[in-house]
């Protein structure tokens, strides 16, 4: 029988959740509801499974991996004290992780008590007026972890003209999280979180000519939104630096509910994306 959870995954599936922050490797980061301490959050799996045991070994240790990165978001997020976690699974069998910030300004009779001695009928519904700010944070602290990207280390893109791609990669990526490391001897180096992104000037070849995605190569790089709002704010970044946009910010239900991206050009003419979805990875594209 469908559980309370397996409705919300089916609702977070279809965008049709507001509480959600991000989608991680394991499964769904949404706000708690009720919001019975500030910052209270959920990791939901997808699909959903009875219990931890019930998952393979890799994906229960990216479950248990992803539950430790949705509590160091909330930590920083909130600035609590401590998070405490729980997972229970007595009421209805569907595996779901609690992720509670602990806070100093709590009552001080409950400050150090389980969270379940608060009364939590009476704890406030989650708003997105007043929580809203809150879950974009968590999101945004989420965007700067580091993330699973499936074994992927680095990434190398070879430049007509290494000196005009470095000033634009330089003014771009910090603004998508990332920062700039010491050169190595190819050229400049960015990282976000344990991953690298470096710059090599062309050896031959390509004439000067745009790059062509629809050769054998790559096709587009694809960075990751916190926000809906990032997007945009991207793009009004962009076009006040007259960089060239070949999809202003749209939604793409075709590869999954809540999909939002704008598309741009590097000096080269290789296509670059910011998406936002109902998770922290942006990919695929078209």
């Amino acid at each position: 029988m469908p559980t309370a959870i397996h409705r919300r995954v089916e609702a977070l599936r279809a965008g049709a959740d507001p509480t959600v922050i991000a989608r991680l490797g394991s499964g769904w980061a949404v706000m708690g509801d009720p919001q019975v301490l500030r910052g209270y959050c959920l990791l939901l799996p997808d699909p959903v499974v009875p219990d931890l045991n019930s998952m393979p070994g890799p994906h229960r240790e990216q479950f248990l991996a992803d539950m430790a990165r949705l509590g160091d978001a909330v930590l920083a997020a909130t600035g609590a004290v401590r998070i405490n976690y729980a997972m229970f699974g007595n009421v209805e069998p569907a595996l779901h992780a609690h992720i509670l910030p602990r806070h100093a300004d709590e009552p001080e009779p409950l400050r150090a008590a389980h969270p379940w001695s608060y009364d939590w009928s009476r704890a406030p519904a989650y708003a997105p007026e007043r929580d809203g700010p809150l879950k974009e944070r968590i999101a945004a602290e989420l965007g700067r972890a580091a993330v699973d990207l499936g074994g992927l280390d680095h990434v190398d893109l070879t430049v007509s003209d290494l000196g005009q791609s470095t000033r634009f990669y330089a003014e771009l990526l910090p603004r998508l999280g990332f920062s700039r490391e010491p050169d190595c001897p190819e050229g400049p180096l960015f990282r976000r979180a344990r991953f690298e992104l470096g710059l090599q000037r062309a050896q031959g070849g390509g004439g000067g000519l745009a790059h062509d995605r629809r050769s054998p190569g790559l096709h587009h790089l694809a960075f990751a939104a916190p926000s809906r709002a990032a997007v945009d704010a991207l793009h009004a970044w962009l076009q006040a630096r007259a960089v060239v946009i070949l999809d202003a910010p749209a939604e793409y239900p075709q590869y999954e509910p809540g999909y939002y991206a704008v598309f741009f050009a590097d000096p080269d003419g290789l296509k670059l994306e910011y998406v936002h979805r109902p998770g922290s990875a942006g990919t695929a594209g078209p």
